[in-house]
């Protein structure tokens, strides 16, 4: 008899390790990513790189044709409202596609397929899941790494973190949190031992 499928979110603050834990999962599961998902549509659909021309200027894509992620990023980090538009433009189609890729990939026979996301909470899609995993680690922790990985001082890593909840927010509504402030042996063993929990589970999403 065939499992029945899951679709789990797979959430967290700012750099608190989500997309380490991803590749951690991706070893014995599928994980979708969000983001890669959110690009191709901005690059690849005709309409909706025409709304994202007409709201940001043709300077929101390269030459060549790619998304100029550092442009946007430069824009709506700044601009609440353009992020609310930004979030309109992507965020219905992603989705569809979200949930279109997810299916196909369990109508393959996978029992339990990942979504990683970090705006599940901010965007109002926890419902789409039937559980959400948050990963966050310690806010001194959080501004080291990201300072590290994307060469920015301490002054804009805080600033990018207002645009997501609090960590602790995001673990009290999640119904499962690995906590990320030790090595990457101590984040693999506690996300092994998160899998061998949800392996067992039943779907419960709302319908």
């Amino acid at each position: 008899m065939q499992k029945p499928s899951l679709l789990i979110g797979l959430t967290g603050s700012i750099g608190a390790g989500k997309s380490t834990a991803a590749r951690i999962i991706a070893e014995q599961f599928p994980v979708l990513s969000s983001d890669r998902i959110a690009r191709d549509i901005m690059e690849q659909d005709d309409g909706v790189r025409s709304l994202l021309i007409d709201v940001f200027g043709v300077q929101v894509f390269l030459s060549n044709g790619d998304l100029d992620t550092r442009f946007l990023a430069e824009i709506v980090f700044h601009d609440d409202a353009k992020l609310r538009m930004l979030n309109d433009i992507v965020h219905p189609p992603a989705i569809k596609s979200i949930l279109g890729e997810a299916a196909a990939l369990h109508d393959e026979g996978h029992h339990i397929v990942f979504v990683e996301s970090a705006l599940i909470y901010e965007t109002d899609i926890e419902h789409l899941f039937d559980y959400v995993v948050a990963i966050i680690s310690g806010s001194e922790e959080t501004i080291s790494r990201i300072m590290q990985r994307d060469k920015v001082d301490e002054k804009e890593v805080r600033r990018r973190m207002r645009h997501q909840l609090p960590p602790e927010e995001k673990a009290d509504r999640a119904d499962f949190t690995v906590r990320n402030n030790g090595t990457l042996d101590d984040l693999r063993r506690s996300v092994t031992a998160l899998l061998s929990v949800l392996a067992k589970l039943s779907p419960r999403r709302e319908t």
